[in-house]
Order: structure tokens, then sequence, then C-alpha cells
């Protein structure tokens, strides 16, 4: 269940798609080994960002120890991520795993519509998923109307 929000961290912090799945490998590790010492259940997210970022820091220095990571060496000597940080951390890492359940053409669409960085026109979209121009608004729509039905099933609060 958290995987998604693990992923993202390490994602955030920089590591590629095979460094953060390393990262995420010992981070999954970590939690094995210190699984008697939980006492909240509940700050299993919090805790779960916090230490992947660290991670990821120390995965970063690792494969790139020329670059400077002076933001990143402060936030680990603090131990502590700002409660904003995390807040938007862990909302992502709930909208990602609630699009990992979209059907794949949905997902497409949506990951084109609002997380390309190139942002595609309607025209590229609308090729890329053999669909019509016109036809990705009501696509969209649906999409969205399905992506929210996730996110409540989900316990997500969208109001």
């Amino acid at each position: 269940m958290y995987s998604g929000l693990v992923n993202t961290v390490a994602r955030r912090a920089g590591l590629a798609s095979l460094d953060a799945e390393d990262c995420a490998q010992h981070i999954w590790m970590t939690l094995y080994k210190k699984r008697k010492t939980i006492r909240d259940p509940a700050a299993l997210p919090a805790w779960l960002i916090k230490t992947t970022h660290r991670e990821a820091a120390h995965v970063a220095r690792r494969l790139r120890p020329d670059a400077d990571f002076e933001a990143a060496a402060q936030l680990l000597d603090t131990g502590e991520l700002p409660d904003d940080v995390i807040i938007q951390l862990e909302h992502q890492a709930i909208f990602d795993i609630a699009l990992r359940q979209l059907d794949p053409r949905c997902r497409r669409l949506l990951e084109a519509l609002f997380y390309s960085p190139h942002k595609p026109s309607y025209k590229a979209i609308a090729k890329s998923l053999n669909i019509l121009p016109n036809s990705i608004g009501p696509l969209r729509n649906r999409c969205l109307q399905k992506l929210k039905e996730i996110l409540q099933k989900m316990g997500y609060d969208l109001d």
C-alpha cells in the first residue's frame, strides 16, 4: 500500500527509477527489521517519508559524490522534514496509488494532460491514444470522475 509513497519520495529526491527501487528495497528491509518497535501504525507514512528521504540522499551522494547536496545534508542533520513537505508527499503518493488503479487509457490520458513536463497538444495526445482530439474533453471528465471515486474508496476526503 505504501510502495507508491516510498517510490514518490525517492524519485522526488532525484533518484532514477532503478536507484529509487534500490532505495525502496532498503526501506522495506529497514521497516521489517524495526517492525516490532512500531508503536503507532498511524505514524508509519511519516516514518516512511523521513526514512526514504534520508536514504535517497545517501544513495544520491554515493552516485554523485561531487554534486552539491548541502540542502539535503541540512535536512539529514536535523532529521526532520517540514510538515508541509510531508503532507504534500503523502497526498502525492495517495494520488499516484489511485492513478495506478485506473485503466491504462485513462491513466495515459491524465498523465499526458497533467504530468507531462512538455505539455503535449490535444492533437498529439489524441494520436497517442488513437482517439479524436474532440473526444479528449469528455474522456478526461470520465477519467477524472473514476479517479475521484477511487480516491473516495481509499478514504481520501475530496471536500
